[in-house]
């Protein structure tokens, strides 16, 4: 039976029988990109496939920093690192372009499920012109002119490829908004800090109803004369905002939480209020259900408009802090099972900070910290701050001395009790 052009053009060219009663001298055929090849390249294949396939991919535990985009040569010199590292200890014919080195030694063969998901990672990072090659050969766009056509299994995960790649440009793009918007803040923040007058905002800052504690000067230890302590309702805030960071070792963002399950928090979202008060200097007032001061670690700060710190402290008992949380410890002026009062300094003038400019003290944000398992920050926060719009609002005074027991009125019924130190 005569054989048909189709089976003479898939008949190996090394056959020891092609050409065997043929009166044509034997032609070598020369190398091509194609799936004919030349012996060099016949060997070396024979060997690449007889190389055991470890059950752990080699690229693993590959880890890719973040970061902005690679240029092209930077780029070939990575990919040519993972392919080496993807071959093992097959022997390779070594090429510079990292193309020419997947398609001589058929190392696109090696690429998997899993070895595609760790190229993509790497692909965050490379010009679009290499994004597109890349792209093209693992879909098998190039496949009939270096390795023969793929199987389905290789083809398979060309969506998943550029679905991933276009998420992490996206990623990419959304950190560089994050930096412009640090660099923007950052720029007013010089700017006003550079300012010839800086703008005197006085009136919006946190002043005291009172110059200053009406007490006996001649004994440090007498009583601040005044009624008892009752909020401003203007300067008065439920401590009911969720922060929340999950532990791990993934991008910030990536660990925020919106929500956590009931039962993570000791404390539920604004049972405790904070006000701020007026005793002998500047005192935050906060007032919550039955045996939440002795259990809760309480961080308060005096900011600026820009939330620039003046002044930061802590209360604690019994070490309930997160490790590494920064502030001073705070004096407690009045202590109860359901009320506390911190005394914390409130500026009545403008503050020269130490990177340039003035601030005022326009605001108090209050946190309580839970040190819980599982979760790198997990805290209830509010600010105290004169709202927009309205006029100046005075900080209201209490009075009282050593071992006074105090009513500490925070309005719409939050209300406890604490003595005085």
């Amino acid at each position: 039976m005569a054989m048909n052009d189709e089976q003479q053009d898939v008949q190996d060219p090394d056959d020891p029988v092609a050409g065997v009663g043929s009166t044509e001298p034997r032609v070598e055929r020369p190398t091509t990109d194609g799936t004919e090849v030349s012996d060099e390249h016949r060997d070396r294949r024979s060997r690449f496939f007889r190389a055991r396939r470890e059950a752990a991919s080699p690229i693993a535990d590959l880890e890719v920093e973040t970061g902005p985009r690679w240029g092209e040569r930077e780029a070939n010199r990575q990919i040519r690192a993972f392919l080496l590292r993807l071959a093992g200890d097959r022997p390779l014919e070594h090429h510079d372009d990292p193309v020419d080195l997947a398609r001589e030694n058929d190392l696109l063969l090696l690429f998997g499920p899993d070895e595609e998901e760790a190229f993509a990672k790497l692909a965050l990072r490379f010009p679009e012109e290499t994004v597109a090659t890349w792209a093209s050969l693992l879909a098998g766009g190039d496949r009939t002119e270096a390795f023969g056509p793929r199987s389905r299994a290789e083809r398979r995960d060309e969506a998943a490829i550029e679905r991933s790649i276009k998420l992490g440009v996206r990623r990419r793009a959304l950190a560089v908004l994050a930096v412009l918007a640090s660099v923007v803040v950052g720029a007013v923040l010089v700017g006003i800090a550079l300012e010839d007058q800086p703008e005197d905002r006085s009136d919006r800052a946190l002043r005291f109803a009172a110059a200053e504690a009406t007490r006996d000067l001649g004994d440090p230890a007498a009583p601040v004369a005044g009624g008892p302590p009752v909020a401003e309702p203007l300067l008065t805030t439920a401590v009911d905002r969720l922060v929340a960071v999950a532990a791990g070792d993934g991008a910030l963002e990536d660990r925020i939480r919106l929500t956590v399950d009931d039962g993570a928090l000791p404390l539920a979202p604004g049972s405790v209020t904070a006000s701020v008060l007026q005793h002998d200097g500047g005192q935050v007032a906060l007032v919550g259900p039955v045996g939440w001061t002795t259990a809760t670690c309480i961080r308060a700060s005096v900011v600026t408009h820009l939330l620039r710190p003046l002044d930061v402290v802590l209360h604690e008992e019994d070490g309930v802090c997160p490790p590494g949380l920064a502030g001073r410890r705070a004096t407690v002026t009045c202590l109860g099972d359901d009320a506390l009062i911190l005394a914390i300094e409130i500026p009545q003038r403008e503050v020269e900070l130490v990177e340039g400019g003035i601030g005022w003290a326009e605001g108090i944000r209050v946190g309580l910290e839970f040190d819980a398992p599982g979760w790198e920050v997990l805290a209830l926060r509010g600010t105290i701050a004169v709202p927009a719009g309205e006029a100046s609002v005075l900080v209201p005074t209490f009075g009282g001395g050593q071992g006074d027991v105090l009513t500490v009125d925070l309005g719409e019924g939050r209300t406890g009790s604490c003595t005085m130190r």
